[in-house]
């Protein structure tokens, strides 16, 4: 009786094993602290250059697909939306996680009109990769 059962049994745990092991990998998109921290600052300099107007600056620190399709008139016609949000108010809080090797920042900005998320996308050269703006 045990033979059966316990061949059972083996198969539970060899099953929750590897169900364990399986949702470990799913967090594996997490970032530590450190590393949220470098990216989520590295997001609000961005920002803050968007707020500026200093686009050659902010240009700088795109990737080689970032420099083609974000050209410095596309910059502005984003910063004249963002105007439009008000004054700067602060930066609120910010998310990270990573995504095919991409670091991935959502940025909380308030303004004194509305507020705005920004969605920063880095490569691990710490490039921004993509950039938008709700």
């Amino acid at each position: 009786m045990c033979r059966k059962g316990c061949e059972n049994l083996k198969k539970i745990v060899l099953f929750a094993v590897v169900s364990a092991f399986l949702l470990s990998a799913c967090g594996s998109n997490k970032i530590d602290d450190t590393t949220a921290k470098l990216y989520s600052d590295k997001a609000e300099r961005i920002v803050s250059l968007l707020h500026e107007e200093n686009f050659d600056e902010m240009r700088t620190m795109f990737d080689e697909a970032m420099k083609e399709a974000m050209p410095v008139e596309q910059l502005q016609v984003i910063a004249d939306i963002v105007k439009e949000s008000g004054e700067f108010v602060r930066f609120e809080n910010s998310s990270s996680s990573l995504r095919e090797g991409y670091y991935i920042i959502n940025l909380v900005t308030a303004y004194s009109k509305y507020r705005r998320v920004y969605t920063l996308t880095f490569d691990d050269q710490q490039r921004m990769a993509a950039f938008h703006v709700k």
